[in-house]
């Protein structure tokens, strides 16, 4: 076959999807080490500077826009840009990210509160996704982050996301300095 470095870009453009080499191998009647080689001269053109990059998710390729130009062409997608998350929504996605395969419940116990907004609202942006259904009563979902998350995140995996340890607020990191007692004395 003639032009599969071009064949396999048309692909990738045209699909807007993370692709595996297994995937194009096989759809394309390709032996996988062609299309490897193929990737390997596309992840060359499409290097960090150009509006254009070809990015590696997990074992999977996409063609994305260069996130240096995401101002500029945050302009043209502004009025259909999603609304930004709550904070209930955004500690859930941390405690998704960090646990994967974690319940609703587990969710909630570790939050305190009832969760089911913030978890449909993440299954809506395509930040989360059901990737398994537990064999208790009632089957409960479990949960994961997905690509979309690890790309905005500009991670290949989640096991390249900030150590809990090294994020984790410090007792001596503390805001705030003055504490009040229940007689409302102010302790220092």
């Amino acid at each position: 076959m003639e032009n599969i470095e071009n064949i396999i870009e048309a692909v990738l453009f045209a699909l807007g999807r993370e692709v595996s080499v297994d995937e194009l191998s096989t759809t394309l009647k390709l032996e996988k080490e062609e299309v490897s080689d193929a990737i390997i001269k596309l992840r060359e053109k499409y290097n960090q500077n150009t509006g254009v990059v070809l990015v590696k998710i997990k074992d999977m390729y996409q063609l994305v826009t260069n996130k240096e130009y995401y101002e500029q062409v945050n302009k043209f997608i502004e009025n259909t840009k999603r609304q930004n998350l709550s904070t209930s929504a955004l500690e859930t996605l941390s405690i998704i990210a960090y646990n994967p395969k974690i319940t609703k419940s587990e969710v909630e116990s570790i939050r305190g509160v009832n969760s089911d907004f913030a978890v449909n609202k993440l299954l809506e942006c395509g930040l989360v996704e059901e990737v398994a259904r537990l064999n208790l009563p009632g089957r409960p979902a479990a949960y994961a982050v997905t690509n979309d998350f690890l790309k905005s995140c500009g991670i290949e995996d989640i096991s390249q996301l900030p150590k809990f340890e090294d994020i984790k607020v410090k007792d001596e990191q503390m805001l705030v300095s003055d504490y009040e007692n229940n007689n409302n004395e102010k302790v220092d």
